[in-house]
């Protein structure tokens, strides 16, 4: 037996001897059509993909600049970084390949549903601040105030110190009111929320809110999710950025923290935002409304 010979050039020999393709494909029982179409010169279809080792150095390299982020910050950063449009099924399965992926955590059920989250509907309408304190080696304890807007996630106003007192306190909040409401902020119905540090239940800053025509909430005892946005920020800031490090100075760790700030405004690909930044966010909802 000799060796088999496709239809297609099965076709094309019986043409180039001078059968017409009405006889041939009358002969092979085979519609005309498709005889005409086995003529033809068919392009092979290459799928223009990135290389995949380049495509695997640049994840390495992004997962290593950014340990905490999931497959889907990945992609995102591929994108910003490197232009590169690659499927996150893609990315999801180099990543699991190389030991990249992040583990998932897993908390305890809460005791009961917490209620205190108010519905926030837009920018400049519900802040919440915190403190938290960071390790800076020789020089001891730093404490960093912070302000954040509930709806876009921005972080408006910080001040990170070797001191804990209300007069910390207001200047990050003076930061945030001058960043958001240059004409001042009376009139603007704008709440803050805290908890019940000492410096937010100080007579000086409730003095100042109440001064400032601003509503002052403050959360229950032992109620952490009734300013989440701001409890959630902190956490981030600390995996991302302060838990990676070892500060041995004071300035050292305010120079990681503003940058890692201006970071997380302009560049990080926030979930709750469709993997835009905070400011990447208020600037398409100002675009919606032109």
């Amino acid at each position: 037996m000799g060796p088999k010979v496709s239809l297609r050039e099965l076709v094309r020999h019986l043409v180039h001897e001078g059968y017409s393709v009405p006889q041939i494909t009358s002969v092979l029982r085979i519609n005309r059509t498709y005889g005409y179409a086995l003529l033809k010169e068919t392009p092979v279809k290459s799928r223009v993909r990135t290389d995949e080792t380049s495509l695997r150095e640049k994840i390495r390299r992004l997962c290593g600049e950014f340990p905490t982020y999931g497959y889907r910050r990945i992609r995102t950063m591929l994108k910003r970084k490197h232009r590169l449009c690659v499927n996150h099924k893609r990315v999801y399965r180099l990543m699991k390949e190389m030991n990249l992926l992040v583990q998932v955590r897993f908390y305890e059920a809460k005791r009961k549903k917490q209620k205190e989250r108010i519905p926030v509907e837009r920018s400049n309408q519900h802040f919440q601040t915190d403190m938290t304190k960071v390790w800076c080696g020789r020089d001891g304890w730093g404490y960093l105030f912070a302000v954040i807007d509930a709806f876009d996630r921005e972080v408006m106003g910080y001040c990170f110190s070797r001191f804990c007192r209300t007069d910390e306190l207001l200047t990050a909040v003076n930061m945030a009111l001058h960043s958001r409401f240059p004409q001042g902020v009376r009139g603007n119905e704008l709440t803050i929320r805290s908890d019940n540090g000492c410096q937010m239940t100080s007579r000086r800053f409730v003095k100042a809110m109440k001064d400032a025509g601003i509503r002052h909430e403050r959360t229950g005892f032992n109620n952490p999710d009734a300013d989440a946005y701001i409890e959630r920020w902190f956490r981030t800031l600390k995996e991302e950025t302060v838990w990676t490090r070892e500060y041995l100075f004071f300035t050292e760790a305010k120079q990681d923290i503003v940058a890692y700030i201006d970071f997380y405004n302009i560049d990080r690909p926030h979930s709750a935002l469709g993997y835009l930044s905070p400011k990447e966010f208020r600037q398409s909802l100002t675009s919606n409304v032109a």
